[in-house]
C-alpha cells in the first residue's frame, strides 16, 4: 500500500507572476491599471522572499506582455518550485471588496489557503475564500502547486485608495510572503 502524496511539496523557488502587462492593462478605473499594481506587488513579495531565503523567478520584472502559454511554461520550468500569480480584481458597480485565492489542481489547494489566511490577516481586507476556478496559468501550471491570488477590487473606490498607497501593497506583500513561507515550513 502507497502512502498518500504530502498535502504541501518541498520547494527553493517561487515563480511570481505579475498579471497582464504592456497593452493588456487588466482591471483599470482612470489611470489606475491592475497591470501596474500587480507588478508593484510582486516585485515587493519577490523582496521579502529572497530576504526569505528563497529564489525568486519573475514571468516578468518590467511592463511587458507575456502571452499565458509563456506564463504557465514558467510555472512548469522548475522541479522544485510553487507558482503564484498576481492580480488585481473588478467587478462591475464597483460592488466587489476584499481578496480572494484561486487554484485548480488539489496541490495548489493548500499553498491558496495559507496565502489568503496570511493576506486577509494582514491587510484587513474582506475574506471572499479560497476557490476553484479554471484561469489558464493554473489549469496549465501542472508540474507545481499554481495559485492565482486577487489581492482587491480596483473597481471598488475604498479598495482602490488603498491599494494605490505603498503601504498598503507592503501589507498585501507581506501577507502573500507570510503565506508562502508559512505554507513552506508546514512541510
Amino acid at each position: 500500500m502507497m502512502a498518500s502524496a504530502p498535502l504541501v511539496r518541498a520547494f527553493d523557488t517561487v515563480v511570481l507572476d505579475a498579471g497582464h502587462g504592456d497593452f493588456d492593462r487588466g482591471a483599470a478605473i482612470g489611470y489606475v491599471y491592475e497591470k501596474h499594481l500587480a507588478l508593484d506587488t510582486a516585485r515587493r513579495v519577490q523582496q521579502l522572499l529572497e530576504k526569505a531565503g528563497l529564489k525568486v523567478v519573475m514571468t516578468r520584472s518590467r511592463d511587458v506582455f507575456v502571452p499565458l502559454p509563456g506564463r504557465a511554461s514558467a510555472g512548469n520550468r522548475h522541479g522544485n518550485a510553487i507558482f503564484v500569480s498576481i492580480h488585481y480584481n473588478y467587478s462591475r458597480g464597483g460592488s466587489g471588496a476584499g481578496a480572494e485565492s484561486y487554484y485548480y489542481h488539489s496541490k495548489g489547494y493548500a499553498l491558496a489557503a495559507y496565502i489568503q489566511a496570511y493576506l486577509v490577516q494582514r491587510t484587513g481586507m474582506s475574506n471572499r475564500g479560497v476557490k476553484h476556478a479554471s484561469f489558464h496559468v493554473i489549469r496549465e501550471t501542472t508540474r507545481n502547486p499554481a495559485v492565482l491570488i486577487e489581492c482587491g477590487f480596483v473597481s471598488n473606490s475604498t479598495e482602490r485608495a488603498r491599494m494605490m498607497t505603498g503601504d498598503f501593497r507592503n501589507r498585501i506583500a507581506e501577507g502573500i510572503a507570510q503565506g508562502i513561507v508559512s505554507y513552506k515550513k508546514s512541510n
